[in-house]
């Protein structure tokens, strides 16, 4: 981080940058899992280099800022308008020049096949302009997105363009099984791959070709990430009480815990607490707002306990 952020749509406790975001519409939820808004001003010039780590396919528009993401080692590109990142087993690095603006959703594993034809797999670890994948579904994205800083309007244009384009597309109908092991990977994913594959009557292997086909990596990979998200979120202080209290406890050893976040971050656990992460914590938060509407904790209008 080379200047001073102002994280204009809200900080955690600590001053971390977080977005505003929220569920969508009822109707949409078998295929939306959280939209935002997240909006940081620094200074003209200036650039904030990060990485980000997605646990499911998103949706993601830069109306604000020079965006630039590592396509390979040492390589960057640029990215403008609506993009599509798949999930990921291996961060992201991702750098913005200039106050910057990003919007959009995460969505459902479940309902992939409702918003694309391909698999989810083609996308994981990568990220492509959404042009490339459905022109005019971009279009709406972009123009959801045309005045940022009204939060709800852009809010309502996004849940707009992605009904119109679930209509264009006579959407079928969320994957139960996969519905049901997203929320499995989140809140519980010390569970064996063999007996939640039981749990959902599959069989094992052609549980694992469709966690693949929803999910874009296997249910093995899956689970692992979803314990080292937790572990992350834990040390940013956003820590969802009880549900993330044994978090540190998946871990064997340090040795174990380093190795993970070497896979997932390239740096040790201890470098991860020491760095700011201005683009990933937002989306930690998202995640961790989640399992609050998983366990349906906060009342009506209660904020997370991490916020400021």
């Amino acid at each position: 981080m080379t200047a001073p952020l102002d994280p204009r749509t809200g900080h955690t406790r600590q001053g971390l940058p977080v977005s505003r975001n929220r569920q969508p519409g009822a109707d949409l939820r078998e295929h939306v899992a959280r939209l935002f808004v997240t909006i940081i001003d620094q200074p003209e010039g200036h650039t904030t280099s990060d990485f980000v780590l997605n646990d499911t396919p998103f949706i993601r528009v830069l109306p604000r800022g020079s965006w630039e993401a590592e396509v390979s080692p040492g390589e960057w590109r640029r990215f403008a308008g609506a993009v599509l990142f798949g999930a990921q087993a291996r961060p992201q690095r991702v750098r913005c020049t200039g106050p910057m603006a990003v919007a959009g959703f995460a969505i459902r594993p479940g309902g992939w096949f409702g918003l694309f034809d391909e698999v989810a797999e083609v996308f994981a670890d990568r990220l492509v302009p959404l042009a490339e994948v459905a022109p005019r579904f971009a279009a709406d994205m972009v123009a959801a997105c045309a005045e940022v800083d009204s939060i709800d309007a852009t809010f309502a244009a996004l849940e707009a363009g992605v009904r119109a384009h679930l209509r264009e597309r006579s959407a079928r109908l969320a994957n139960a099984a996969m519905a049901a092991f997203e929320l499995i990977a989140r809140n519980d994913p010390v569970r064996r791959v063999a007996d939640i594959a039981d749990a959902l009557d599959m069989d094992v292997t052609y549980f694992a070709r469709q966690v693949r086909r929803h999910f874009g990596h296997a249910p093995k990979t899956v689970l692992r990430r979803a314990r080292f998200l937790d572990i992350a979120a834990v040390m940013r202080g956003l820590a969802v009480p009880s549900a993330d209290e044994l978090a540190a406890l998946r871990f064997y050893d340090q040795s174990h815990l380093t190795r993970e976040f070497r896979l997932f971050t390239g740096m040790t656990p201890a470098r991860f607490e020491r760095s700011a992460t201005p683009l990933l914590t937002p989306g930690l938060e998202s995640r961790q707002q989640r399992k609050l509407d998983d366990l349906a904790t906060l009342r009506p209008g209660e904020r997370a306990p991490w916020l400021a």
